[in-house]
């Protein structure tokens, strides 16, 4: 995937190169010569990568660190450095570093390290996609089982993920419509109409079985006919 990077080091050769080798990646790059410029520059944009020197005037790469992680938690950091120490290894991993690269290094490896920040990336922000649409899962179904007339799904039950856990009861209640979704005006057409969207999507993504959307169609059809 594609990122935005930014490229923190005051050697002039050595952001020229980066920037052209991630460049020709297809990654979007930003340059600072300075900890301090860079720590402005992170406090105003959201990158997905800082690669930064270690040894830097103004500010260290340590710095740099700090502040874009507490600026934008998500950001992964690469530190690149010339003094190799255990010490600074281990500061820069309990800061939070997602990887530390020594000098002299070959343009192979840190595009290995871009490669597999991005793949993080990609998984981080995939999981959040399938959290937030299992979110919006369990509010349709709330909403379906308050149509049907069934109580509300406990905490625990919210918690399980429908579609991966064998359900021995079924989600929704055998009781009838209840009186307010009639007074409400939910009888009509258009509502019920929007409620047979709802259901069937929830069968497509395997939060309803057969049984239960047949159930749940059969009696939102008979609200039609009414």
């Amino acid at each position: 995937m594609n990122l935005n990077v930014l490229i923190v080091d005051d050697d002039k050769r050595m952001r020229s190169v980066l920037k052209s080798l991630l460049a020709e990646e297809g990654h979007g790059v930003t340059t600072s010569s300075d900890g301090l410029e860079a720590i402005s520059v992170c406090g105003d944009t959201a990158f997905d990568l800082v690669i930064t020197d270690l040894m830097m005037p103004g500010a260290s790469g340590i710095d740099v660190l700090k502040a874009c992680r507490q600026a934008h938690p998500d950001t992964l950091v690469v530190l690149i450095t010339g003094f190799a120490s255990l010490e600074t290894a281990i500061e820069a991993i309990r800061e939070g570093a997602y990887d530390y690269i020594t000098k002299p290094f070959k343009m192979e490896e840190m595009k290995i390290v871009v490669k597999n920040a991005g793949e993080q990336i990609r998984l981080l922000r995939e999981n959040r996609r399938l959290i937030a649409e299992l979110q919006e899962a369990y509010e349709q179904i709330r909403i379906v089982k308050k149509i049907m007339g069934a109580s509300e799904p406990d905490g625990d039950a919210m918690e399980r993920v429908p579609a991966t856990a064998e359900r021995k009861e079924p989600l929704i209640a055998g009781s009838m419509l209840p009186h307010s979704y009639l007074e409400n005006g939910a009888g009509d057409r258009h509502a019920l109409t929007s409620d047979l969207e709802r259901i069937a999507l929830l069968r497509q993504r395997g939060f309803l079985s057969e049984e239960e959307f047949a159930l749940c169609k059969e009696r939102l059809l008979q609200q039609l006919k009414r």
